[in-house]
């Protein structure tokens, strides 16, 4: 079993926290964009519009969706269920988090735009130090061409802040409500998909110091130290969840 995706992505951490939590082998490969662009296409057999990671591929089963690859690790492996019933509440809060994540996936990106070390971090390590100051240019041309592929710019950013900050006061109701008693509190009355999902929607307020592969000024790029300080207990709730879970 192979899982391709991005070692900085929230969208691939979402697919390896399941794999992992259900204890399912796999072999994880780093794609590139753009260069590993035509392989991928003729994995997934999408020869048009966008092709996105991660994409886990078993046998002759590809999917490409991470909650597709969610489930799957539900049913390949053994440990906490993800997808408990009603599944209906697990489906809300992959939603919910959806939201959340483009939110804040626009609006980390337009930081980026403004530093050029976080851009240069966008290209391969292999190829920076030979580059040198050309690799912030190669940096921005591949974020402002992620900004278009997602849609990024077709909503002003104060209103994909607006978003991101619903989805977080969201996901802070829905902790209040929890009948969980487990520690950390769980989103359902036991661990599952939906704290995975909800989990990665604070990746864009502060990163997880364990997960996801981000250098230091991708890191900056990525964190909003007003919504850190504003959603505190949610980090924190995170970070415990981490703790408890990732490396199960």
């Amino acid at each position: 079993m192979q899982l391709i995706g991005l070692p900085y992505s929230p969208w691939s951490e979402r697919a390896r926290f399941a794999l992992d939590v259900r204890h399912v082998a796999y072999t994880f490969r780093s794609y590139q964009p753009l260069l590993g662009e035509p392989r991928l296409r003729l994995l997934t057999g999408k020869w048009r519009g966008n092709v996105t990671v991660p994409v886990l591929r078993d046998g002759k089963l590809v999917l490409s969706d991470s909650g597709a690859i969610a489930r799957h690790a539900d049913e390949r492996g053994e440990g906490p269920r993800l997808f408990p019933e009603p599944v209906a509440e697990v489906a809300h809060f992959e939603a919910l988090a959806e939201r959340g994540l483009a939110a804040g996936r626009a609006l980390s990106l337009a930081r980026m735009l403004d530093d050029d070390e976080a851009l240069a971090e966008m290209v391969p390590r292999a190829l920076r130090k030979g580059l040198g100051p050309l690799a912030a240019g190669i940096g921005r041309a591949g974020v402002r061409r992620t900004f278009r592929k997602y849609g990024c710019d077709a909503r002003p950013l104060g209103e994909h802040r607006a978003e991101q900050v619903s989805v977080l006061d969201a996901l802070r109701a829905a902790l209040a409500r929890s009948v969980s008693k487990d520690e950390p509190r769980t989103l359902l009355p036991a661990f599952s998909y939906a704290d995975i999902t909800m989990a990665q929607t604070l990746v864009f307020v502060a990163p997880p110091a364990t997960g996801l592969r981000l250098g230091r000024a991708s890191r900056r790029a990525f964190s909003d130290p007003e919504l850190r300080e504003r959603y505190t207990e949610l980090v924190a709730w995170r970070d415990a969840l981490y703790a408890r879970w990732r490396s199960a």
